[in-house]
């Protein structure tokens, strides 16, 4: 019986919850040209892509080497933009004046980050959002999706395209659907978790919410602003902001499980008002941007309570 209870005694501390802890916080040396916005990582985790406040550029920050390039100055380019598996390709959709006064054309464009120039894959009035499928780049004019290759998506997976007529539009078996997983929703922010299991996404009048991949079984876990998975899909970080009903007045980088259940601030003792976390795929990194137009890159790690 001592041998069982020492057992147990020594396992406590595996078996505890853990939670994130704050290693450190930088601010990218970008400048104070442009009040700089919605940062992602690459897939490698080499190259922080990011645009400005009013979305139109792309922009690149190599993290090894602290390059920073232009990829795009397109207007309306940072909106949604993507980036290949592989890191080769961005893709994005750009706004173009129409021959009309007030006449607007938008066309899909993908751009190879190492050797520059662009290709226009379609033009109209309204264009989604571009999204890779693993190798395929995955757009839609009108309700025909196009880009997607036989075999390329295997059966069962799915992967999400974006918001369409505020339902989530997911690709699944190679079929465009939109689905509601609250009923008459109002959606923003959908991902899938890294394994492709849940979905995460929120809800305009519910808040954030955990669900299987198809959008079943959805968990509510609370209004978490901006949701995003961690890399090993353990966690959900999300922007904790306050306003006055006009203006963001504080937002913390903050952190919850997906059942809900384990919840606490990452960044709480930082005087900036961060906003909009993306995680890196292959460190424990967090970047996102502030109020003030930087981009942060916040360190964290995962201990026992």
């Amino acid at each position: 019986m001592r041998s069982a209870i020492a057992l147990v005694l020594c396992l406590l501390p595996l078996l505890s919850p853990a939670q994130l802890k704050l290693v450190k916080v930088e601010t990218l040396p970008l400048g104070k040209s442009r009040s700089w916005s919605q940062p992602r990582w690459s897939p490698d985790g080499k190259t922080i892509y990011y645009t400005a406040s009013d979305l139109d550029g792309i922009w690149g920050y190599s993290t090894p080497g602290g390059k920073t390039v232009q990829i795009t100055s397109d207007r309306g380019s940072g909106y949604g933009f993507t980036i290949s598996p592989d890191g080769a390709r961005i893709a994005w959709r750009r706004t173009l004046s129409g021959a009309l006064p007030g006449e607007r054309l938008q066309e899909t464009v993908v751009g190879n980050v190492a050797g520059g120039g662009s290709t226009v894959l379609s033009s109209g009035k309204s264009v989604s959002l571009p999204s890779f499928v693993r190798s395929d780049l995955v757009y839609s004019v009108g309700n025909r999706v196009q880009g997607v290759t036989a075999g390329v998506q295997p059966a069962g997976t799915s992967a999400i395209l974006g918001i369409d007529e505020t339902k989530i539009a997911i690709l699944r078996d190679g079929v465009k659907s939109l689905i509601d997983p609250l009923g008459n929703g109002s959606y923003v922010w959908p991902s899938l978790s890294p394994d492709g299991s849940k979905l995460l996404a929120y809800e305009m009048d519910r808040g954030t919410f955990v669900s299987d991949a198809d959008g079943s079984h959805a968990v509510r876990i609370g209004r978490r602003d901006a949701p995003a998975w961690t890399r090993d899909g353990r966690w959900v970080v999300f922007m904790a902001d306050s306003d006055d009903g006009h203006a963001i007045r504080s937002s913390e980088i903050a952190y919850v499980s997906p059942d809900g259940t384990m919840s606490g601030n990452l960044t709480s003792a930082s005087r900036a008002i961060a906003m909009y976390p993306q995680c890196s795929p292959v460190s424990d990194a967090i970047v996102c941007s502030t109020l003030e137009g930087e981009i942060l890159v916040i360190t964290y790690t995962e201990a026992s309570r």
